[in-house]
C-alpha cells in the first residue's frame, strides 16, 4: 500500500497563484448540498467543499473518519503555534476537508445543461436506537435469519400499534441482536441529475505546492468524481495566463 504523503498540511497556506481549473463531466453529475431534506436537489457548480474532495481523491487521499479527526487535531495545534486561525468548512456533514485552507474559488464558469432528471439513490441510514433498523436491512447473519424471522411476524402482527409508536420490547430486543445486522441499510432517496453541455471553468487561488502535486498526480492519474461515486470526471488545471 503506498505511503499517503500530507506533508502539505505542515506548511502555511499561502493560495496567491492564479489557475483556472477545468472539469469535463463524463457522467450526469448530481452535486447535492451538505443538508438536502427529503429530496436531493444538485447545484449548478461544485462548491469548494465539493473541490476539496475532488483534489484529494485525486492525490489518493483516502482517509477514514477517525483518522481526519485527528489529524485535525494536530493542524489546530499547528495552526496556533503558526499564528494562523484554523477553518476547515466541516460543517454540516461528516467529510472533513484536508485542503480547505490553501485554494480559494474566485469565479465559476458554468455551462449549459442539456437536461437533467431524478433518479432514485440509495441513501444510508442507522438507528441503533430502534428495531426500525431492521425493517430496512437487507442483510443479516446467515444463522440468525430463522429467529429474526419470527420476531419480524411478532412486529407485523400488531395491527394495533400505529407504525409510529415506540415498542420498548422489539427495540430491547434489537440491541441484544444488533451484531447480527448491518452497521446502515439503505432507503430509496430521489436525487437530482444533470447533463452539461460543455466545461465548468472555475478560477481559483491556490496554494502553489497544492498546484505542484495536483498537476503531478493528473499526469499519470486523472480519476476523479463529484457529487456522487458515478460523477466521473477528466480534470485539468493551469496557471492563468497574465
Amino acid at each position: 500500500m503506498e505511503n499517503i504523503d500530507l506533508s502539505i498540511l505542515k506548511r502555511l497556506p499561502d493560495p496567491n497563484l492564479e489557475v483556472i481549473l477545468e472539469i469535463e463531466p463524463l457522467a450526469p453529475l448530481s452535486m447535492v448540498t451538505e443538508l438536502p431534506g427529503s429530496y436531493y436537489k444538485t447545484l449548478k457548480s461544485p462548491d469548494k467543499k465539493m473541490l476539496c474532495g475532488l483534489f484529494e481523491n485525486i492525490m489518493g487521499w483516502h482517509i477514514d473518519l477517525e483518522d481526519r479527526k485527528a489529524i485535525i487535531q494536530e493542524l489546530i495545534t499547528l495552526r496556533r503555534k503558526q499564528k494562523l486561525a484554523y477553518s476547515n468548512g466541516s460543517r454540516g456533514s461528516t467529510y472533513i476537508p484536508l485542503l480547505w485552507e490553501y485554494f480559494e474559488v474566485e469565479l465559476p464558469l458554468i455551462p449549459p445543461q442539456l437536461g437533467h432528471y431524478d433518479d432514485l439513490w440509495s441513501r444510508a441510514f442507522r438507528r441503533t436506537d430502534s428495531f426500525r433498523h431492521t425493517l430496512g436491512a437487507r442483510y443479516m447473519d446467515g444463522a440468525f435469519i430463522d429467529k429474526w424471522s419470527l420476531i419480524k411476524k411478532r412486529i407485523e402482527s400488531d395491527t394495533k400499534r400505529k407504525p409510529k409508536e415506540k415498542n420498548s420490547l422489539l427495540d430491547r430486543l434489537f440491541k441484544r441482536y444488533m451484531g447480527k445486522f448491518p452497521m446502515y441499510y439503505s432507503t430509496p432517496t430521489k436525487r437530482e441529475f444533470a447533463l452539461y453541455d460543455g466545461n465548468f471553468q472555475i478560477k481559483l487561488s491556490i496554494d502553489s505546492t497544492l498546484f505542484d502535486h495536483l498537476t503531478s498526480k493528473l499526469q499519470s492519474e486523472n480519476i476523479g468524481y463529484l457529487g456522487t461515486s458515478e460523477g466521473w470526471v477528466n480534470v485539468t488545471i493551469n496557471k492563468l495566463r497574465t
